[in-house]
């Protein structure tokens, strides 16, 4: 039995203990949009860190909510720096089990899940830190050097990753690779890899009265005097529909596509993979379409061009708008006095999410609209890796080893802060490559898979494929066994 097999069945005979210490975790709330818990989340993550024997490990204060540095020094020749958050969404409605009481019981069809808010982040994180923990119980160290930045803010734009990866640069700057620890299968037990994401620049614009100097200031106005006062709502349209053709479904800011780049050859091979893979079940395909359902995409998009358009093309995405009275009947009648819309841009790696910003500006203020503020709400940078980069090899051992051929994708169309360690560290960084799953964090009901159906990995599977992940890279090119 190799080192690495002796760790897998530890995992398995520990199982029930690194259960409690994943529901741990999940019933601590951490809810930074409504500042519930997130210090205390910070507190139990910085004692995970000093239990699996971290040289380092402190709370990081910030501006806003505190992040946890650590830093495990095994003395190894590679080092990998570690992303993760511990914030989660809101809760909302529709839950048939308490968010943070981390029920586990089954749900067909599998066995038993962890149900609670975090279950994909926080809930698959500490299944990480078991696996390492378990490399050590065996080993007595570890076969790499771990830098962890872990941050409470990401739900509400990861504005302080940036001061993080300065106030560590003397540690981060050593770093050989960065990965990101999370559960990679679908519900289906189909498994994907992401080689980098998109930027997000997501964005508030403000038309009021007050900014305009025309139409109700302080306050609304009754609608009967509309014939006579200029309304901010309509303006606020207007501009809108300078911004963007929903008809030829582009963006219509001057000079925003300006430095896009055409997808390498290796990007259209891939590309050519997924057509021929999920020809004809193209919904099932594109990420993150659950909860709604889609019949059609955009333009009858199919095949090649659909997936070149998802992971290629920049967005201009209407989160929603808001004005005035939006209850039901007309028990105000009113004319609003300000109307506020957000937008969010996933961009590619071409393009800057603070240039963007810039031409967005520049493009109101050509056409009359210098008074509509914009308030950046977040503006993180994309990141890239190639499929022949060591740390993605590594991962795509773990799957070799299991007789799993993974689906790869040039990048996702989502966001996230990962991009900061490429733009500042120049870092290749490795998205989830975990065994298992976890449904979405923003819908009721979130669970964590503990045990799977055969296809779908548990909570053992995905301990032992991070173990592999880290067993892997350490190897690379060598023997991975």
């Amino acid at each position: 039995m190799t080192q690495r097999q002796k760790v897998h069945q530890h995992i398995s005979d520990s199982q029930p203990q690194h259960l409690e210490r994943v529901r741990e975790f999940m019933a601590q709330p951490s809810v930074s949009q409504e500042s519930q818990g997130v210090e205390e989340c910070a507190a139990l993550l910085l004692r995970y860190y000093q239990e699996l024997g971290c040289k380092e490990a402190e709370l990081a204060e910030t501006p806003g909510f505190p992040a946890v540095w650590a830093y495990y020094d095994a003395g190894a020749p590679k080092t990998l720096a570690v992303y993760s958050y511990f914030d989660t969404n809101v809760v909302g409605s529709g839950w048939d089990h308490p968010p943070y009481d981390a029920v586990a019981t089954e749900r067909p069809p599998f066995k038993k899940v962890v149900y609670g808010r975090g279950a994909g982040n926080k809930g698959a994180f500490v299944g990480f830190l078991n696996a390492l923990a378990t490399i050590k119980a065996v080993e007595g160290n570890l076969p790499v050097n771990l830098m962890f930045v872990s941050e409470g803010e990401e739900f509400i734009g990861s504005d302080h990753i940036p001061l993080l990866i300065d106030r560590y640069r003397h540690h981060l700057s050593k770093a050989d690779a960065a990965i990101v620890a999370g559960p990679c299968q679908t519900a289906t037990g189909d498994v994907s890899i992401f080689l980098g994401n998109k930027g997000n620049l997501h964005i508030e614009l403000e038309c009021s009265g007050d900014r305009w100097g025309r139409g109700p200031e302080g306050g609304a106005v009754h609608s009967s005097a509309q014939p006579v006062v200029d309304h901010p709502v309509w303006r606020m349209v207007n501009a809108l529909v300078t911004l963007y053709d929903p008809v030829e479904n582009r963006i219509l800011v001057d000079g925003f596509y300006d430095g896009l780049q055409e997808p390498t050859a290796e990007d259209l091979e891939l590309i050519d993979a997924l057509a021929r893979r999920y020809k004809g079940n193209e919904a099932g395909a594109i990420p993150s379409l659950a909860p709604g359902k889609v019949n059609r995409f955009l333009n009858n998009l199919t095949g090649r061009d659909l997936f070149l358009r998802y992971c290629f093309q920049p967005t201009m995405n209407i989160n929603g708008m808001r004005a005035g009275y939006t209850g039901p009947g007309t028990l105000l009648w009113t004319l609003p006095n300000a109307a506020y819309c957000t937008i969010d841009h996933r961009l590619p790696p071409d393009l800057d999410p603070n240039v963007c910003c810039e031409k967005i500006r520049a493009h109101l203020d050509r056409h009359g609209y210098s008074d509509i503020g914009i308030k950046v709400l977040m503006a993180v940078p994309a990141q890239k890796l190639s499929v022949t980069d060591d740390i993605a090899q590594a991962g795509l051992r773990v799957f070799k080893a299991r007789g799993i051929e993974p689906t790869v994708w040039p990048r996702r169309g989502a966001s996230g802060p990962m991009g900061f360690f490429s733009q500042m560290l120049g870092l290749k960084l490795l998205g989830a490559t975990g065994i298992g799953y976890a449904s979405g964090h923003s819908a009721p009901n979130e669970f964590l898979v503990v045990e799977g159906d055969g296809k779908v990995g548990g909570l053992a599977e995905l301990e032992q494929s991070f173990v592999d992940l880290i067993y892997s890279y350490a190897a690379y090119p060598n023997e991975f066994q």
